[in-house]
């Protein structure tokens, strides 16, 4: 029924609307989902569907009976399209930052503004894309710590999703256990009431959240209706990641203009790599990225105001991702050189075999299954044991690193940097998540942070050949033969050094003789 002029019709419809981007590998599941709804509404054919989500979209101010049905189908599709997925305090990382350096920065800022002014301290935050509420309410409880005084206060945080059924979950304030991951026991006790299976937030803490349906594309920003404006603090995070880039620009620029002076925006881990958020000023933490609204008059102030983070410059725009190189054992290249290392399933990244977790980690059925499944190349369900594992392991170092290869084979870099740097927060010296990030980024075209990070795994692991070799071909690239020279002997000293038989990789496929003889050395 779908053929391919019809997918890209619609999948171009689609990114209009919401932003979302249709992948290849998303087709398929794309045209089951239209095909659902083509049934249940009895069209023969996509064309009077695709009509009819054209109406909204063309006539986005008209209000009348078609227009009002053309919304109501984006609603039903939208909740087949969107991902849902979020936890209480996800990203430990960006939430400590939050909790000992940022929203304390904001509400001195906000007390001294309302010393002035003789009005109450306001502080407003915008959790964008909160799904079913565990991220607004995670700053709600931060807060609640942070501030003694909350009567005080005007405190405003706005939780908005283009989700109907997930806000309607959020303003519920009801959870099961896998909403709680990653979160402290404390944090389930004190505002928490459990009930069967069910966590029920308590009532002052969800009275602190107001939830709103906002489509970031479509809809007007910044909203003086929906308060959203003039804000301090914008999370919209593991978003963009979805997005096309000229959504992802068109964001931006809405969030941009939606903050105070000197508001900050936070997205998740690498999210915005290669866009063109050249209007903000970028932060650098040790936890995160963060970019603040610095207009022209007040940019000097900030940038270089004591105790700020160091800043940092955007990011260059990629090349167009294609899927890494899988190196065969069966076959050996000429010259070592010439073949960029993989991170693929069946010839996993050379680094050195890491140290066993937990045996109940280790021999946890979901992990043992996310195993067989990354075997046979069955990413997504290797993925979701995976995941399923972190509920009951939290800091099981090895199931972020399962899945950031996982998408990395899937060609997902973005995701695969974000799993890689979750595996960093959890051990930040782990050998493993590094050399796969430097592939990662090599893959993107960022072959400076690729290098940078090669260089910091020689010196955590000195005796690590696959380390040497992969620096001396990125010297070579850039003409540098006499540092190329000199990673290549290095790493022929340690190969030489080691049995011939050692494992050089995670499933010992490849050892230090291969390599030797990649390099043509007797």
């Amino acid at each position: 029924m779908f053929d391919a002029d019809w997918v890209q019709r619609f999948s171009k419809l689609i990114a209009r609307h919401t932003g979302l981007l249709i992948r290849p590998q998303d087709e398929r599941n794309l045209c089951k989902k239209l095909e659902q709804r083509l049934t249940t509404l009895g069209f023969s054919s996509p064309s009077p569907y695709y009509d009819l989500l054209c109406c909204a979209v063309e006539n986005p101010l008209t209000v009348d009976s078609q227009t009002t049905a053309s919304r109501r189908e984006w609603t039903l599709l939208i909740r087949r399209l969107v991902v849902t997925e979020s936890y209480f305090f996800r990203d430990r990382g960006q939430f400590e930052l939050l909790r000992s350096r940022l929203l304390p920065e904001l509400l001195v800022k906000q007390r001294n503004i309302a010393a002035q002014t003789g009005e109450r301290p306001r502080l407003k935050i915008w959790s964008a894309a909160c799904a079913s509420g565990e991220e607004p309410y995670s700053l709600a409880i931060v807060l609640w710590e942070l501030i003694n005084d909350r009567d005080r206060w005007d405190l405003q945080i706005i939780g908005s999703d283009i989700n109907d059924e997930s806000l309607a979950q959020a303003k519920r304030g009801e959870y099961s256990a896998w909403s709680f991951r990653q979160v402290e026991a404390s944090i389930k006790t004190q505002y928490f009431r459990q009930q069967g299976d069910r966590y029920i937030l308590n009532p002052e803490i969800r009275r602190l959240v107001r939830f709103e349906r906002v489509n970031l594309v479509s809809d007007p920003l910044p909203d003086a209706n929906l308060n959203l404006y003039d804000l301090d603090l914008i999370l919209c995070r593991n978003v963009f990641i979805y997005f096309d880039r000229p959504s992802i620009e068109r964001v931006l620029d809405k969030f941009y203009h939606s903050l105070s002076l000197g508001g900050y925006l936070i997205a998740a881990h690498a999210e915005l790599q290669g866009a063109g958020h050249h209007q903000f000023h970028s932060q650098l933490f040790p936890q995160s990225v963060v970019y603040q609204r610095c207009d022209r008059l007040e940019r000097n102030r900030i940038v270089n105001a004591p105790g700020k983070g160091r800043t940092v410059s955007s990011c260059q725009s990629p090349p167009t991702p294609t899927p890494l190189p899988i190196l065969s054992h069966s076959s050996k290249p000429s010259s070592f050189k010439s073949v960029p290392l993989p991170v693929a399933s069946h010839s996993a990244p050379v680094v050195p075999l890491s140290a066993p977790g937990p045996a109940a980690e280790t021999s946890h059925p979901r992990w043992q299954d996310a195993l067989r499944h990354f075997r046979t190349s069955a990413y997504h369900k290797a993925i979701h044991c995976a995941e399923r594992t972190l509920s009951d392991y939290p800091r099981h170092l090895d199931a972020y690193l399962l899945i950031a290869r996982a998408y990395a084979n899937l060609g997902e870099y973005q995701k695969a940097v974000y799993y890689c740097l979750q595996a960093l927060e959890i051990d930040s010296l782990a050998i493993a998540p590094h050399y796969l990030l430097a592939h990662l980024y090599e893959a993107q075209g960022n072959i400076n942070r690729a290098k940078r990070i090669l260089k910091k795994i020689v010196y955590l692991a000195p005796k690590m050949p696959l380390a040497y070799l992969e620096l001396a071909q990125i010297y070579r690239l850039e003409g540098d033969t006499r540092r190329a020279d000199h990673m290549e002997r290095s790493a022929i000293q340690i190969l030489r050094s080691l049995p011939p038989s050692t494992p050089m990789d995670v499933e010992s496929k490849l050892t230090a003789g291969d390599l030797l003889q990649q390099l043509n050395i007797c």
